[in-house]
């Protein structure tokens, strides 16, 4: 368990101009924290690593105190989260950027619930690592567009999430007509007005963002299963 550190030894960055700041990299891969080290400094962001490897207790035993922090999320849920509530105790100002690995789905709300300033995909580290830590340092939270909606779901209506998922299921839009009893015209607009709020231009990318998007994912389902068990009125199962 790591042991608790003065507040007083906490870091307050005001700038990224600051001349440098410590950096620790928590993670089972022994290639980031050079990565990250490298990343950091191309945007400017001179750091001096004070903490590497896979062991959490090297934030308490770093050699001065990390005011950024880089931490793998190949650690799980579970001890991703001890960290964070250390670190959000221990180092309050220190900016914590968390790496994603790919495939892996984390809840990205909760972690910048308990304090992560960024969440950055793996396969990003080398352009994103950089320009995510100034955002962090003036205020911001930054996480990749497929988990904007783990933070704040689309608001698409019942009608819309039912189209949507036809659609994707391989239907036409005039087999979504005859299935949920509208008028062709009528599924055009509301796939047309999905695309929209998902930010997307076609059933191909639709397709892509939910099959990275759980969220969206299981609420699209939802309604499918929903509009099988209560048919429109009148309609025959």
């Amino acid at each position: 368990m790591l042991s608790q550190l003065s507040r007083s030894q906490a870091p307050r960055p005001t700038a990224v101009a600051d001349l440098c700041w410590g950096l620790a990299v928590i993670s089972r891969d022994p290639t980031l924290a050079d990565r990250a080290e490298r990343a950091l400094e191309r945007d400017g962001v001179m750091v001096s690593l004070v903490a590497d490897g896979s062991d959490l207790a090297l934030l308490r035993e770093a050699e001065r105190s990390p005011a950024v922090v880089v931490i793998g999320a190949e650690f799980g849920e579970h001890r991703l989260e001890q960290a964070l509530q250390w670190i959000e105790r221990n180092l309050p100002h220190a900016l914590v950027l968390v790496i994603v690995q790919p495939g892996q789905h984390v809840d990205a709300g909760s972690l910048l619930a308990m304090g992560a300033k960024g969440l950055v995909h793996e396969r990003d580290i080398d352009a994103a690592l950089g320009p995510i830590c100034r955002l962090a340092a003036a205020g911001h939270v930054s996480v990749p567009g497929s988990m904007r909606h783990d933070i704040e779901p689309p608001a698409l209506t019942h009608r819309e999430r039912q189209a949507l998922g036809l659609a994707l299921a391989g239907l036409t839009n005039a087999q979504i007509a005859r299935t949920v009893f509208i008028a062709e015209s009528t599924v055009k607009t509301h796939l047309s007005s999905a695309f929209r709020r998902l930010g997307v231009h076609s059933r191909r990318e639709a397709v892509a963002l939910l099959h990275s998007d759980t969220a969206l994912r299981a609420s699209v389902l939802a309604t499918l299963r929903l509009s099988r068990e209560f048919p429109p009125s009148g309609a025959t199962r």
